[in-house]
């Protein structure tokens, strides 16, 4: 885990927060709270969720999406969000989820939520960027530095 973004996590544990791609990309994401840091997972809940259990993400999920986004060299890439597989392989969902899977299964979308984080933390923004499938501007991250 890169230690900026675990120093960000550990200070921040326990408040609440909205995801900065709510003003980039004009849309309502739910609000989160960082409820734990422990084990090599954070725990995070949704304000709007009626499930009690907190989605883990993973410190790989972590690992994973800045190794992407550094080999990319401070070119953007989409985010993806799809729920289950097949993911595309060059989004940050895809990198978190391509095999093998360090712990558990592919069963959550988690790149928007791992994003989310390390824009908090200021080590990536969010911007608009070309899907060469659908010809449409999705959902894009961006690293700021290359460390």
């Amino acid at each position: 885990m890169d230690e900026r973004v675990l120093k960000w996590l550990k200070a921040n544990k326990g408040r609440v927060f909205a995801s900065p791609r709510n003003e980039v990309f004009k849309e309502k994401a739910q609000d989160f709270e960082l409820l734990d840091i422990a084990d090599e997972r954070v725990k995070v809940h949704f304000s709007e969720s009626t499930y009690q259990t907190a989605l883990p993400l993973h410190f790989w999920m972590f690992d994973r999406a800045l190794e992407y986004l550094l080999r990319n060299k401070g070119r953007p890439v989409r985010l993806g969000s799809k729920l289950t597989p097949p993911y595309d392989s060059d989004t940050i969902e895809g990198q978190i989820w391509k095999l093998p899977y360090p712990t558990g299964k592919a069963s959550y979308k988690a790149a928007p939520h791992v994003c989310d984080i390390l824009a908090l933390a200021g080590l990536v923004e969010y911007l608009l960027v070309f899907n060469p499938e659908t010809r449409r501007k999705v959902q894009g991250v961006k690293l700021l530095d290359n460390r």
